[in-house]
C-alpha cells in the first residue's frame, strides 16, 4: 500500500505564496482564506534552510528553500 501524500498547493498557487512570503508580504490561503502557519518562523529564514508554510484550515503544503540574501 502506498504511502498517502500530503495535500499540496498547485504550481501557481505555490509560486504566488513563496513569492508572498520571500517579500515579506501577510499569507494566506489561496485555496480557502485561511491562516498559513510557517515553520521557521523567523523572518527572513537562515539561508539554505528548508522552510515550510501549511495552511491551518486545509492543511495543504508548499516548501522552498531560502536564498542566500
Amino acid at each position: 500500500m502506498r504511502k498517502p501524500r500530503p495535500n499540496t498547493y498547485n504550481p501557481a498557487q505555490a509560486l504566488h505564496l513563496i513569492a508572498s512570503d520571500r517579500t515579506g508580504l501577510p499569507l494566506s490561503c489561496p485555496s480557502c482564506s485561511g491562516n498559513i502557519s510557517r515553520d521557521p518562523v523567523v523572518q527572513p529564514p537562515p539561508p539554505n534552510s528548508h522552510v515550510t508554510l501549511k495552511c491551518t484550515g486545509c492543511g495543504r503544503l508548499a516548501r522552498y528553500i531560502a536564498g542566500v540574501n
